[in-house]
């Protein structure tokens, strides 16, 4: 069967799916296609931390376990008018060889190419399987992802075989990207109009933690031990954003919150920057929550599947990029992954985010040219 990679990137992109709205109906459309081609579809369905429904799932085509992933998400990051869009985002347009919309490049458009290129294949032709994955919460610390992780049994089954995440990388093959490694820390404080002197102003206990996190974040900046040659920066910083919520200058501010970012490289031990972090938290009596968001992705330039998506793409070395994908959550079991799709990154969560329609259509083949290698013809 024969798909439309344009028309179904535009149907995507009319899917208003922000991580913080429900991506439901987004992926029951992409199920939908992929039941009308013949797969088995495992759903991963949940309630968010806002109560909001989340779908995330894996389809299967064949027969084994191994094989192939293409592997994609749904949700995208919120678009506005007042943004800077020119159009409405959630409409896709074409001008100009591009493909305009939310989503457009990161990622409707690789996740129809794969769509796509799965459409050119029947059960019957294939050794090993074909699975599909399509996740929620991508923007979000790769949470839909985790869940797969965690309790689908069709990603078990894939785990042992090649996995392509199809994040924008202008089909380039990238073998590895940073993790991400996040605190937040709180003070409390107590209101009071600041004549009375009777408030406690919760910024005071937070002044000397963020002192530490300077310090902390200046090691990160230049220890030979936080850094890796292979990327560009060969370094990660610690973001640093406070915020106190204060309504008026004359009361005293009665929470003070601190959020810290970190972007782990391979190789990098991220212990030492935790412990760091909690305890000047204990030291200034604040409370510090450790959200460990996800594990840096390396694949080893001479496995299999690295080699085999240099040949693919007529391409000499392998990249690394400053981004994380849900490739995060899946090298926890999956340990041959590269990502590997159409679009440049430069364009995800831009005003006028766009697309070029020869990469989509470029990213079929190549898809198509994995799926004969992989799972019609068995080949390493």
């Amino acid at each position: 069967m024969a798909l439309d990679v344009v028309r179904i990137t535009r149907d995507l992109v009319g899917f208003k799916s922000p991580s913080l709205e429900s991506n439901v109906d987004v992926t029951l459309y992409a199920t939908g296609i992929l039941q009308n081609l013949g797969f088995e579809i495992e759903e991963v369905p949940y309630l968010d931390d806002f109560g909001t429904p989340k779908l995330s799932v894996v389809a299967k085509l064949g027969s084994g376990t191994g094989g192939l992933s293409l592997m994609s998400h749904s949700d995208t990051v919120p678009a506005a008018k007042e943004d800077g869009w020119t159009n409405d985002p959630y409409k896709a347009r074409i001008s100009g060889g591009k493909l305009y919309g939310r989503g457009a490049c990161d990622m409707k458009g690789p996740l129809a190419a794969t769509l796509c290129a799965a459409a050119r294949f029947k059960a019957s032709d294939l050794i090993a399987p074909l699975y599909l994955m399509v996740t929620s919460d991508e923007e979000r610390h790769a949470l839909g992802a985790n869940r797969l992780v965690r309790h689908s049994r069709l990603f078990r089954e894939a785990s042992r075989g090649y996995g392509l995440i199809c994040e924008p990388t202008m089909l380039k093959v990238v073998h590895a990207h940073k993790g991400s490694l996040s605190a937040w820390i709180t003070s409390k404080g107590k209101p009071a109009h600041t004549s009375t002197t009777k408030g406690i102003n919760a910024n005071i206990k937070m002044i000397p933690f963020l002192n530490d996190a300077l310090k902390l974040r200046s090691t990160l900046l230049t220890s030979k031990r936080y850094c890796n040659s292979e990327f560009d920066p060969p370094y990660s910083e610690l973001n640093i954003t406070v915020n106190d919520h204060n309504v008026a200058i004359n009361i005293y501010p009665a929470r003070s919150e601190c959020r810290l970012l970190y972007r782990p490289m391979p190789g990098v031990d991220c212990e030492e920057v935790i412990e760091r972090i909690t305890r000047s938290a204990r030291k200034n009596e604040l409370k510090c929550r450790i959200v460990r968001g996800g594990l840096p992705l390396y694949t080893p330039i001479d496995s299999p599947l690295v080699q085999t998506a240099l040949k693919m793409t007529g391409k000499r070395k392998p990249n690394t990029v400053s981004y994380g994908t849900d490739g995060m959550a899946y090298t926890k079991k999956m340990p041959q992954l590269v990502v590997l799709g159409p679009g440049d990154i430069a364009q995800a969560h831009t005003a006028d985010e766009w697309i070029l329609l020869e990469q989509l259509h470029k990213a079929v083949g190549l898809y198509e040219r994995f799926i004969e290698h992989v799972c019609v013809r068995n080949l390493p």
